[in-house]
């Protein structure tokens, strides 16, 4: 390969403040609002002209609602509870999502880029739009910053801590922050319909409900499908419910295919027949999750050849869908969703690695940040903070679920998760910004508060007093 060597230039610092975001995904975007409401000043830099990463970009317009244990209890709270309420409010989602009855939390993910703009706004973030991070500023060891790449030309960004929320990983490996990768990944290309007929789709769900594909992603029965489409008008599909022998869209592809109207696979787009749908009622709108590729996520030639032949096939399947699937007759494709959905790149290498055991098992930590829930509703567990704290280097935080210490990898990359990730470490962020102590070695404790200041559940009282978070 031939190679160049590039001239030494002058790059010109436009900001030195005490936060640094890269990537404006949810928990970037979490990231951010948190550590400006602990009082620093903050810079989130977004490649997209958007904020929402995966779930705006990415389309994957559905909040998976790990939001309650198993005895009821909301244990997902802070800025994850604060934006769906928005949502809500704000008529992006149904305003009775708060139910464990609601396995995901289907939105319009045009209302949610615009409660994004209002709690940056109000939190006063400084936001940094279609602008690309190239490489990491490192002195004496530390990440202390970010050049950036735009309209503007190629400029710098300083700032005392800085936390990666690219999903890739991308600043830290910019750092030389050691990390996993393991090719091929799985993604996918996520499109929207408008113009459907869902109440039609359900009726004909409802005369062979034994065709439900149930238990396979959510919810876990027809009857939980009719009463989310009848008492919340959620309309769900679950994820992988056209392949499912004898499921209602499983004998509509059986039959399209043998006609020669459908094939599963063209190109290197495979799963094409997955059909995972998340429908509003108020809109008649659908996300359809039904486009894979298994590349290397990470070389943009496989990237870029994989998300033509993506886009390409999402009006393939949408063809599908009108002629074969009753209540889609006269629907069509209102967007195709700009980013190809990477589900897992880069994973940092962190002081602590959460496993499935111990999420499984429920295991406590002396320095948890975040409660989660296993399922729909689930167990809760607890996410230390040294997953997100990368073995080597300093004042440097891991933002997204996709990155964080974890194995399986991608184990926290749920939207809950990833926002709690964002929290908390913007939150750590701004301590360690507005004290000088690094990332590293703050007080846990007094991390901690600061999350319970936000909303931010760790535990019921008796695990706070084991803490010493409570008297």
């Amino acid at each position: 390969m031939k190679t160049m060597v590039e001239p030494k230039r002058k790059v010109p610092v436009v900001e030195d403040v005490g936060v640094i975001v890269a990537g404006a995904g949810i928990s970037g975007v979490a990231a951010a609002v948190a550590a400006a409401r602990s009082r620093a000043e903050v810079v989130l830099i977004e490649r997209n002209g958007f904020l929402g990463g995966v779930a705006t970009a990415g389309l994957m317009a559905s909040i998976g609602n790990r939001f309650f244990a198993e005895d009821g209890k909301v244990v997902v709270r802070g800025i994850a509870l604060e934006i769906v309420e928005r949502l809500a409010k704000m008529g992006g989602t149904s305003p009775k999502w708060k139910s464990a009855l609601v396995p995901k939390i289907a939105f319009d993910p045009e209302i949610l880029k615009l409660v994004l703009i209002e709690m940056t706004e109000e939190s006063g973030v400084k936001v940094y739009l279609h602008t690309f991070v190239s490489d990491a500023v490192v002195s004496d060891g530390e990440l202390c910053g970010a050049i950036i790449e735009d309209k503007s030309g190629r400029e710098a960004i300083l700032g005392k801590v800085v936390v990666d929320a690219t999903g890739d990983a991308d600043l830290a490996s910019k750092a030389g922050i050691p990390f996993n990768y393991e090719p091929p990944g799985s993604s996918s290309l996520e499109f929207r319909m408008g113009n459907v007929d869902l109440q039609r789709t359900y009726e004909c769900f409802k005369e062979y409900p034994e065709r439900y594909p149930s238990d396979m992603d959510a919810p876990r029965s027809f009857e939980e499908f009719e009463r989310n489409w009848l008492e919340n008008s959620f309309f769900y599909y679950p994820h992988g419910g056209g392949r499912k022998p004898g499921s209602n869209i499983a004998l509509l592809v059986e039959e399209a295919v043998k006609r020669g109207d459908f094939a599963k696979e063209k190109g290197v787009i495979t799963g094409m027949d997955a059909f995972g749908m998340d429908g509003l009622g108020w809109n008649n709108t659908v996300i359809i999750n039904s486009n894979f590729a298994k590349i290397s996520d990470l070389d943009v030639r496989e990237e870029s050849k994989a998300e033509l032949e993506a886009r390409r096939s999402c009006f393939y399947v949408a063809k599908f869908l009108r002629n074969y699937v009753p209540g889609f007759e006269k629907a069509f494709i209102i967007e195709t969703a700009p980013d190809l959905g990477v589900r897992v790149t880069r994973l940092i290498i962190g002081e602590c690695t959460l496993t499935r055991e111990e999420v499984d098992k429920g295991c406590k930590f002396d320095d948890v940040v975040a409660v989660g829930s296993s399922g729909f509703p689930g167990k809760p567990y607890e996410i230390p903070y040294r997953c997100i704290i990368p073995r080597e280097g300093e004042r440097f935080l891991i933002a997204s679920g996709k990155s964080a210490s974890t194995k399986p990898r991608g184990l926290l990359r749920g939207m809950t998760t990833c926002i709690m990730l964002g929290q908390a470490a913007g939150t750590a962020a701004a301590q360690s910004a507005g004290t000088g102590v690094s990332t590293r070695s703050l007080d846990i404790r007094e991390l901690q508060r600061s999350l319970m200041e936000q909303n931010v559940y760790l535990g019921d009282d008796p695990r706070l007093k084991e803490l010493g978070l409570l008297s």
